[in-house]
């Protein structure tokens, strides 16, 4: 790692009380962020204590003149923008510290009305309600805040969700119009080769309307989206609806080759080890596999899945259902006592069981899948959990009942486009420029940027190349930065390569990739990215600092590194815009 000095110093580092008595009014802290409603930006809201206040404490103007300056002074570093007609300095929070933290520092020197977070804030949350009739008699939705998260989207036809159950009423007003074609795991068949996957218990239609009954037709119920695609996959043969673990099983993996996002099973013997084994191959197919937790009432304390989520029924009253088996081995709660959905022969039933609140469930991992597509599914398995609301000791209730809202504000925060962003200033820090333009940096054309090596004590033979870029979106909405590198070193000598972003709290280059060059002098692309801390990383202006350094390492014995010559022959920076 190399350092950098900047000319103003880290006067905010040095934050003293300041002699005279007294302190700044409003409110500043605790903060506690609310997801969905207020979150953390890592950037502060922050203004210095007014003339009016200064005076009532007995100062002379040119002393407020000195308050003032030196309030302004302290935060110089930090600060991206500044909006002086209402006397507002925008900053971003230290590293090491944390927006309550950075506000009690300002707020002890007494030279601040006011140091809040700068918020990242939500439209106060609207419902839509569909038209179907029955909608007010499924009071799942309610605690769900389904109305809230269908303000935001209602779920397209982009998802296709399946069932593994007893097959669907393929009549029902309220699915049929859904379907897509599906499959009989008992005979191994789909529809095309002679599979039927009509309902032939009952069950299986219960549990697709669960998932995603058609919403706002003027008809029954509504699923937790209004309008995915369902691929049903029938798992039994018998009136009884019993199935085997194989075919189970078998109906889930064809669901997930088949391109069904999300695929549920609603059956007992969730301990079984193959339930987590299935739910992993869905992954590798870009599915999730989600389990009933069953109706037996026990502790599933023997087990936790990774890659199957089990699902606990809660009940009206946000408790665990009494028949509700719970535990370490249950992932999350949804919804599962008195259900009203769609039945075999046209009508609408009410049922309960984790069979009810597996599919829930289902629906919501949906919902997540629909607002953004490109998720993996472990990053949809994340969302869900993280937007669980919790609803009593993790040990019953895992992560707790899933949020239809939360998880849908959670997956609209987690849309993003790549942007890319040109060099604007290319420089050599270390080493002798040999030759190349900041044209040929940021276009790839031409021989590129090169340095030869110089000799670094301890270190070796090392040049360093600093490339610039001038990020037009605003820093809160960055949610990852990639320095894009195209390299070539001197064939021959061991090389190692690292990319290097300026931290403009800690007044420091951050490593953020580091690993050796092929020794064979082929042109590579290296590139070196973060995730997190954004604001620290992008200066007011915008400009974000990279630096590529190549060194030829001091030998075990202390042999000198081997000159060598550096090129970069293209630099960008793609930064992760959220929508």
């Amino acid at each position: 790692m190399f350092n950098k000095s900047l000319s103003m110093g880290l006067l905010a580092l040095a934050l003293a009380p300041v002699a005279m008595a007294g302190g700044a009014g409003g409110v500043n802290g605790p903060f506690v962020q609310q997801r969905g409603v207020l979150e953390f930006t890592g950037t502060m809201i922050v203004r210095p204590e007014q003339a009016v206040a200064l005076k009532a404490r007995g100062l002379s103007n040119a002393e407020i003149a000195v308050v003032h300056q030196r309030a302004v002074e302290r935060l110089r570093a930090y600060t991206t923008n500044r909006y002086p007609e209402v006397d507002w300095l925008i900053v971003r929070v230290p590293g090491g510290s944390d927006e309550n933290a950075f506000s009690r520092q300002l707020m002890s020197t007494g030279d601040y009305e006011y140091a809040v977070p700068n918020w990242k804030r939500y439209p106060v949350a609207q419902k839509r309600s569909p038209n179907d009739p029955k909608f007010s008699q499924q009071w799942h939705h309610r605690v769900m805040h389904s109305e809230e998260a269908w303000f935001l989207w209602t779920g397209t036809n982009n998802v296709t969700v399946t069932m593994v159950d007893t097959g669907v009423d393929k009549t029902h007003e309220d699915l049929r119009n859904l379907l897509v074609p599906g499959y009989n795991s008992v005979d191994r068949k789909d529809e095309a080769s002679g599979g039927n996957v009509q309902d032939i218990n009952g069950h299986g239609t219960h549990v697709a309307g669960d998932i995603c009954a058609q919403g706002n037709n003027s008809l029954g119920v509504v699923g937790e989206g209004w309008n995915f695609r369902l691929r049903p996959v029938r798992t039994s043969n018998d009136p009884s609806g019993s199935a085997s673990g194989d075919d189970i099983f078998a109906g889930a993996r064809w669901a997930a080759d088949h391109g069904s996002k999300v695929i549920s099973a609603s059956y007992s013997g969730v301990d079984d080890p193959a339930v987590n084994t299935t739910g992993a191959y869905c992954k590798t197919r870009g599915a999730l596999f989600l389990y009933a937790a069953g109706n037996d009432a026990r502790n599933l304390s023997g087990f936790s899945y990774k890659d199957t989520i089990v699902v606990g029924a809660s009940d009206e009253n946000d408790g665990r259902a009494g028949f509700s088996a719970f535990g370490r081995g249950v992932a999350l709660f949804a919804p599962g006592n008195n259900i009203l959905s769609t039945g075999l022969g046209g009508g609408y039933v009410v049922l309960s069981g984790t069979s009810m609140a597996t599919p829930i469930a289902n629906g919501v991992c949906a919902m997540v899948w629909s607002i953004n597509p490109a998720l993996k599914p472990n990053e949809v398995q994340q969302i869900v959990y993280n937007t669980c609301d919790i609803i009593g000791d993790p040990n019953v209730f895992g992560h707790g009942r899933v949020n239809l809202y939360r998880a849908a504000v959670a997956a609209f925060a987690s849309r993003t486009t790549p942007t890319v962003y040109p060099a604007n200033f290319v420089t050599t820090l270390q080493g002798t420029y040999l030759s190349g333009t900041l044209a040929n940096v940021q276009s790839g054309s031409g021989a590129g940027w090169q340095v030869r090596s110089a000799k670094v004590q301890a270190i070796g033979e090392s040049s360093i190349t600093q490339v610039n870029y001038k990020v037009t979106a605003p820093s809160g909405s960055v949610a990852g930065l990639t320095a894009s590198f195209r390299i070539t070193g001197t064939a021959g000598p061991a090389l190692t390569a690292q990319v290097f972003l300026w931290n403009y709290s800690t007044v420091k280059w951050d490593v953020v990739k580091s690993a050796s060059l092929p020794r064979d002098g082929s042109i590579v692309d290296f590139d070196g990215s973060i995730t997190t801390g954004m604001a620290n990383y992008i200066g007011g202006d915008g400009t974000v600092k990279s630096a590529i350094r190549v060194f030829s390492p001091v030998g075990r014995r202390g042999e000198p590194g081997t000159p060598f010559t550096e090129v970069v022959r293209r630099g960008r920076l793609i930064a992760t815009i959220r929508n």
